[in-house]
């Protein structure tokens, strides 16, 4: 294969790869944040993936604006990898201090900026960046080996994306000790595009093989035979369930997981080890409720634990509610009422008669 060649299928690796990534950050679909930031990530790097691969067809100068949009896409992708790993790993919020991850790629546009405006030369050598992505990789690899007890299933498995960051950085630095030889010149082009085909590939059988989600159901306890129907060919052992529900359970303790007010069905699905059809049959089948309706009353668990606090005293019920995960102060208060038969408001003020009076506690 010769460097057209080769060429060509890094084109046709970056086209690939952005139309995997369109659908996965596609604002208006429902999708978890960290598909979302994956599909962010496969965008820019197909975006990388294509400027090279013109750079090497010799569709676009190997200087200047291409040069700078390879390198400012790279210094924003790789940050979005970085918080794709902790988000895939802890299933966890966003951490304090993340828009630092952004720095470099800040810093570079700056001095692009300031050496377009004042004349001078802003050629960089991605010599002087790799030591920007060799960190980003080894914190990615140092934050998943610290977390090998806490990894929960994903889109794509966090050690696969710090195993592609490694070939990309490899490919680099074979590119840059061996630049000189033709064919070697597409070696990074032809890293990303075969890590595309190797992700739509795992997608693609991932979703052969998982079931359906389930319509939602109404939040009311179920009996086994209203179910049986719906699950009859469902591959859940009746021995295993218990066992499921305890992973379920522990999913939505670990970090608080169910505070998060836009988990999915899916997201738990992955927490817990399973699929979304089986997470759905443990809840309404054997435990007796609803995904919605199990984290409503795990929820409304957390509200009356924090409100029995008196160091929670200072803090309204509806700020309480939303530190709970629920998104809306109506939500909250529709919730607790089917639950417990009372308001949040009556609940504090008969459980401690004491407590600090909240503005927003009224019923």
């Amino acid at each position: 294969m010769g460097l057209q060649e080769l060429a060509i299928f890094g084109l046709a690796g970056s086209g690939l790869g952005t139309a995997l990534g369109v659908p996965m950050a596609w604002p208006r679909g429902r999708r978890s944040p960290d598909v979302r930031l994956l599909g962010v990530a496969t965008i820019l790097l197909s975006m990388i993936a294509g400027l090279i691969s013109a750079r090497v067809a010799g569709l676009v100068p190997a200087s200047g604006p291409p040069e700078h949009a390879v390198n400012l896409l790279g210094l924003t992708a790789m940050p979005l990898l970085v918080v794709y790993i902790r988000q895939a790993t802890d299933a966890a919020p966003l951490f304090r201090g993340v828009s630092l991850l952004w720095a470099p790629a800040v810093v570079y546009l700056g001095y692009v900026i300031a050496g377009t405006a004042w004349g001078f030369d802003t050629d960089v050598r991605f010599a002087r960046l790799l030591p920007v992505a060799l960190g980003f990789t080894g914190f990615s690899a140092a934050y998943l080996w610290r977390r090998p007890s806490a990894s929960s299933p994903a889109l794509v498995p966090p050690a696969w994306v710090v195993g592609f960051l490694a070939v990309v950085n490899v490919a680099q630095i074979v590119r840059m000790s061996f630049g000189h030889i033709d064919v070697i010149r597409a070696i990074v082009p032809l890293a990303m595009s075969g890590g595309f085909v190797a992700m739509v590939v795992f997608i693609a059988w991932r979703s052969a093989a998982a079931r359906p989600e389930p319509a939602p159901v109404v939040p009311e306890p179920a009996t086994d035979k209203a179910v049986t129907p719906r699950y009859e060919k469902s591959g859940l052992d009746e021995a295993v369930a218990p066992e499921l529900l305890e992973r379920i359970e522990r999913a939505l303790t670990r970090d608080r997981l169910f505070a998060r007010a836009d988990l999915t069905l899916g997201e738990l699905a992955r927490a817990a080890g399973s699929t979304p059809h089986q997470v759905s049959e443990a809840l309404n089948r054997y435990a007796g409720h609803s995904f919605h309706e199990r984290l409503n009353r795990r929820r409304v668990e957390d509200v009356k634990a924090q409100l029995l606090d008196p160091a929670n005293d200072r803090y309204t019920i509806e700020g309480i509610g939303l530190s709970a995960g629920f998104g809306s102060r109506s939500a909250l208060y529709s919730a607790f009422r089917r639950i417990e038969g009372m308001t949040p408001a009556a609940f504090r003020a008969g459980a401690r008669p004491c407590a600090a009076p909240s503005g927003l506690g009224a019923p």
